[in-house]
């Protein structure tokens, strides 16, 4: 019998997020400087624009929270082994607005959320440390 899973798309916290999205950006910047260099389209101006796109749509839809009921697994943009904690290593979940954070053997880990994502986990881990 296959587990029930849930999946929700996740952004780490903040600082990381920023800094991600800094250099994501910086892409896209190099691509419009070199449009307004020269007078017409340039070949090397559609490329930065289409690794931007690229890199962005994975940025966004490649960071994904599996859930099922004995562990948690995180995929990353461009690490191609995920991070799975189970769900009984899981101490002290706080939820703020959008952001969850837990510790996982010592480590502290901050991720954000939608709003109805988060209330979902919540719900959840309420539910499986109960048990």
């Amino acid at each position: 019998m296959e587990e029930e899973r849930k999946q929700y798309f996740y952004q780490p916290d903040m600082t990381t997020a920023i800094i991600n999205w800094c250099w994501v950006l910086l892409i896209l910047v190099v691509g419009i400087i070199i449009a307004f260099e020269y007078t017409y389209f340039q070949w090397v101006t559609a490329t930065f624009i289409g690794v931007f796109l690229i890199i962005a749509g994975l940025s966004i839809f490649r960071r994904t929270l599996v859930v099922t009921p004995t562990k948690l697994v995180f995929s990353r943009v461009l690490q191609g082994q995920f991070m799975t904690i189970p769900i009984k290593d899981i101490r002290q979940p706080v939820f703020t607005n959008h952001t969850m954070t837990i510790t996982v053997h010592g480590e502290v880990m901050t991720f954000s959320f939608s709003h109805r994502s988060l209330a979902s986990l919540k719900a959840f881990l309420r539910a499986a440390q109960e048990a």
